[in-house]
């Protein structure tokens, strides 16, 4: 049931236009990769005064802390493996 995961670079757009913020912004846009199922992007807007050799690795940090708390909201009230594992025994389509 659970699949191993990453998260690459897939782009970056300096001094774009942030809604809501007068100042552009740098957009660096990752893609999170799961093996089986399709990949989704997260955007990360960075301020354009953090220095330009360290945009990725800071972008790397806002994306770490946007997963953690996406992580720890998510675990809420949610199946253990082996009750999941049960649960998908009980209901798989005949063809699995």
């Amino acid at each position: 049931m659970y699949h191993s995961s990453t998260i690459q670079l897939a782009t970056i757009e300096r001094s774009a236009v942030r809604d809501g913020f007068s100042e552009p912004f740098h957009k660096v846009t990752f893609e999170l990769i799961s093996d089986g199922i399709p990949s989704s992007e997260m955007v990360v807007w960075v301020h354009p005064a953090y220095p330009d050799d360290e945009l990725i690795r800071v972008a790397q940090t806002f994306a770490w802390r946007r997963l953690l708390d996406l992580s720890e909201a998510a675990s809420k009230d949610i199946f253990s493996e082996e009750e999941i594992k049960s649960l998908w025994e009980r209901v798989k389509p005949a063809a699995w």
